[in-house]
């Protein structure tokens, strides 16, 4: 088995598992959303078990517990729209054959910003919705990760840009 057709493997592997994530994305979003939205109609209220659990451990309020869904939903949210581009790189790079093309650089390189800007679009929405709530100290979204790896990716066209040169030196 040659190198292209391990990478090849890979390839299918992780568009696999962003179709998953995708998923997992979609159904979260919906269910958090959805909880919210019957939170806030007082369908779901403190008189049931399980938000009376929720309000009384954690001391939140209805309104928080609306804002916190909202937020989780916001993320989830931006992750989905990273994973399906995420999935729609994989799906072009199996349809090309090999990940060295001037395309492919180009995919990863948009994939790099994008994820860059989601991560700050996503922590500014959820620090806001933490603020308007009043619970500021719950927030851990700092989306490093996130910007650290739309860098890792813009690193990485770079690498597969250089990888395309060589294989188009190579055919001439």
């Amino acid at each position: 088995m040659s190198n292209l057709e391990k990478i090849q493997k890979v390839m299918r592997v992780l568009q696999i598992l962003s179709k998953i994530i995708l998923i997992l994305a979609i159904v979260g979003l919906v269910l958090t959303s959805v909880g919210a939205i019957l939170v806030a109609s007082d369908v779901l209220n403190t008189e049931n078990q399980f938000l009376h659990f929720l309000s009384a451990a954690a001391e939140i309020t209805k309104g928080q517990l609306v804002g916190t869904l909202l937020a989780a939903a916001a993320s989830l949210l931006f992750g989905g729209i990273f994973t399906a581009f995420v999935y729609r790189y994989f799906t072009a790079e199996l349809k090309e054959g090999t990940p060295f093309t001037s395309a492919g650089a180009d995919r990863i390189k948009q994939l790099g910003i994008m994820q860059i800007v989601l991560a700050v679009v996503s922590a500014a929405i959820t620090d806001g919705i933490y603020e308007k709530i009043g619970l500021s100290e719950w927030n851990r979204f700092d989306d490093a990760g996130g910007i650290t790896l739309g860098i890792c990716l813009i690193l990485i066209a770079m690498v597969v840009r250089y990888g395309a040169e060589l294989e188009h030196k190579k055919q001439s």
